[in-house]
């Protein structure tokens, strides 16, 4: 049986937004606003989140009221602020959408929420009480791409927006990507870092699961 998370209890609120961010990054091609919209109202639709709020949530007070669902202007970011629950831990988390010279939208769970959990780059793979957490954030990726498929979706420790074009022109960020695997990733890019998508698990149309430190031959 798995461990599950726990929140911790740090004397100092904003103890809780420090550590670093696991993150889920969702990298698309130009969306349309329509399109926007439809990904935003999937994320807070979402059976384990909830929200917007109108400011930050905190384990331990109250939840904040909350706010209108948003969507990102032209040439801009906007973050909005929510709930998640996983397992047992109810914790607070950023929804961070980029509109400017890539599109990308990030779920942001900072990792001083969670009791005894250190940032790293591997802690996707090697912690076992971080299963829970990589479901939910794979189960929203897939509902954002049954409504607007991206190209990307990258889960882990300080990700960022994983973009194909510096994959394919960076060898050494594309090593770096498929050896931390954690993502799901569309036909055509694997095809453009000549990766053969068809070893890989097909979990939507054109769309394959790249698994940690998988050896792809």
């Amino acid at each position: 049986m798995a461990k599950e998370l726990k929140v911790a209890d740090h004397s100092h609120p904003a103890a809780y937004w420090e550590g670093g961010n696991y993150e889920l990054n969702l990298s698309f091609d130009t969306l349309r606003d329509r399109q926007w919209q439809h990904v935003m109202e999937t994320i807070w639709e979402h059976p384990y989140i909830y929200g917007p709020l109108i400011e930050r949530y905190t384990p331990g007070s109250n939840v904040p009221p909350q706010a209108a669902i948003q969507t990102p202007p032209p040439t801009a970011t906007m973050t909005q602020h929510g709930q998640m629950k996983i397992d047992e831990a109810v914790i607070g988390c950023d929804i961070l959408a980029t509109r400017s010279l890539f599109e990308c939208l990030s779920v942001l769970i900072p990792v001083g929420m969670f009791d005894n959990l250190v940032g790293s780059s591997d802690m996707g793979s090697q912690s076992a009480e971080l299963q829970a957490l990589n479901s939910v954030l794979y189960d929203l990726a897939l509902r954002v791409y049954d409504v607007a498929p991206f190209k990307i979706a990258a889960i882990g420790y300080e990700r960022g927006c994983q973009l194909p074009a510096e994959l394919r022109s960076n060898a050494d960020l594309c090593k770096t990507f498929v050896e931390a695997g954690n993502a799901l990733v569309h036909d055509e890019v694997l095809r453009t870092i000549n990766l053969t998508p068809d070893p890989l698990e097909q979990v939507r149309a054109h769309l394959r699961w790249l698994a940690p430190q998988q050896t792809i031959t």
